[in-house]
């Protein structure tokens, strides 16, 4: 991913995730500002508060103090159309057209809509790619990064070869 400070957007699967392992302040270091659109946000906030997820109480916080931003973008007919026909779901069809609409990244944990996305030219990382990139750059130790990545896998679905280029890609920093 991109240099420090540069807007990202995000779908809910990189913030749930890193809300859940305390780690949601990473997407504030390195890039200052998170998008996303209202799709994601009734997802993440909305859905998660009425399922009483404390992940979705600490993205509301952050939602509130300004950092991430909800965006409008148009999901019409077309949008439901593109996300049946690629198989992705509707909020990371918004995410990936809000992405490509600001021309920046854009944090996706779906291996479908990663594709898409890197198809259409964009810029892709997810939750795993925040946490390398946050030890790349000294915002965690190895071994917080080591420590946040063995969380992540006990609250995302990682295969066994993922998880280990992961924690080799980041004991090798």
């Amino acid at each position: 991913m991109g240099s420090e400070g540069r807007i990202v957007v995000s779908n809910s699967g990189p913030l749930i995730h890193l809300a859940r392992i305390y780690r949601l302040n990473l997407l504030k270091e390195l890039f200052g500002k998170v998008a996303i659109p209202v799709d994601v946000k009734i997802e993440v906030v909305d859905r998660g508060k009425e399922e009483g997820a404390a992940d979705a109480f600490l993205i509301e916080n952050e939602i509130r103090d300004g950092w991430i931003a909800i965006e409008e973008i148009d999901t019409s007919d077309r949008v439901k159309e593109i996300a049946k026909s690629v198989g992705i779901e509707i909020g990371e069809t918004a995410a990936i057209m809000l992405a490509r609409r600001k021309n920046c990244p854009i944090l996706l944990d779906d291996l479908a809509a990663r594709r898409f996305a890197t198809g259409l030219g964009l810029e892709v990382a997810g939750s795993i790619g925040v946490l390398i990139r946050s030890a790349k750059i000294r915002k965690l130790s190895k071994i917080e990064a080591l420590d946040a990545l063995e969380r992540l896998a006990r609250v995302m679905w990682l295969s066994v070869d993922v998880y280990e280029d992961a924690r080799k890609t980041i004991e090798g920093l």
